[in-house]
């Protein structure tokens, strides 16, 4: 029977990150679940600080100007934070990681007269000071009390809010494997629509800046595909899972120019939402 009641915007995300969270939990090795989960990854999220074919810091150093303040919220290994202070900026790294502020120090050690500084905290429980701009790239998907967290964005940045977020959920690209592997369907987190739907609910009306779409993502072999996508199924070492993906696999990829993809795979999106908070 219909009750007539409807979720809100903001109690909908929250269901599906939950959901989302419990799946991930439920087949998850104690190890992923405790302590800091990107311990092994941080490396991999450095990045050349002169780079000049990133569509999205070329947007944001459009928007900052010299001798600014920046606040990256789970900003980690300072892919953007290290660019902006290059031009003069002053940032600051709030993430919840110390594995990626470990990256972010060694990152800053190697350039000369920047001023970047890192707050390990999650974002919620941070004490910073404001900033001229606020930026968060990729961080709110697993955020299940999304309300709270986008109003402490809003209120430390004096003068606007960037975010940047995928169209499409995260990982949703390999989530038709889950149901071979787990038996059942694979809820994907909320990404860009569910984002504005939240910021309007809010009474926030941002601004949306697409990027150029980039992949599929490809795979050389089948076996690269097994092994790229065990992890991200979190089936580490279950050599019972690891049979279940292998049998499947052939029947979800198909040839491309590069390599194999999974059969409905598309393009990578992102948008860059942004608001002034100054008006």
């Amino acid at each position: 029977m219909n009750s007539g009641c409807t979720m809100s915007a903001i109690e909908a995300w929250r269901a599906r990150v939950e959901r989302h969270h419990a799946q991930s939990e439920g087949v998850m090795d104690a190890s992923l679940r405790e302590g800091d989960f990107w311990r092994n990854l941080a490396p991999m999220f450095r990045a050349d600080p002169y780079r000049e074919d990133d569509a999205i810091l070329n947007v944001l150093l459009e928007m900052v100007s010299e001798d600014a303040t920046v606040l990256d919220v789970g900003g980690g290994a300072g892919r953007f934070a290290i660019p902006l202070a290059i031009k003069r900026a002053k940032a600051t790294v709030v993430d919840p990681s110390p594995s990626m502020l470990e990256q972010l120090e060694e990152a800053v050690a190697e350039i000369e007269d920047i001023s970047v500084s890192g707050v390990n905290a999650d974002w919620e429980a941070a004490e910073t000071d404001s900033a001229d701009l606020v930026l968060c790239s990729h961080v709110v998907y697993g955020v299940a009390d999304i309300g709270p967290f986008l109003q402490k964005l809003h209120d430390h940045a004096r003068q606007r809010v960037v975010m940047v977020s995928f169209v499409d959920s995260p990982q949703s690209g390999v989530a038709p494997l889950w149901e071979p592997v787990y038996g059942e369907e694979r809820i994907n987190l909320p990404a860009l629509p569910e984002l504005m739907n939240v910021l309007w609910e809010m009474g926030i009306y941002p601004s949306v800046r697409m990027t150029p779409p980039t992949g599929p993502q490809t795979f050389e072999s089948v076996e690269a595909a097994v092994e790229e996508v065990s992890g991200r199924l979190f089936i580490g070492d279950n050599a019972e899972r690891l049979g279940r993906l292998r049998d499947s696999i052939g029947d979800y990829l198909e040839p491309g120019e590069d390599g194999y993809r999974i059969k409905g795979a598309r393009a990578v999106r992102q948008g860059i939402i942004h608001w002034n908070t100054s008006e």
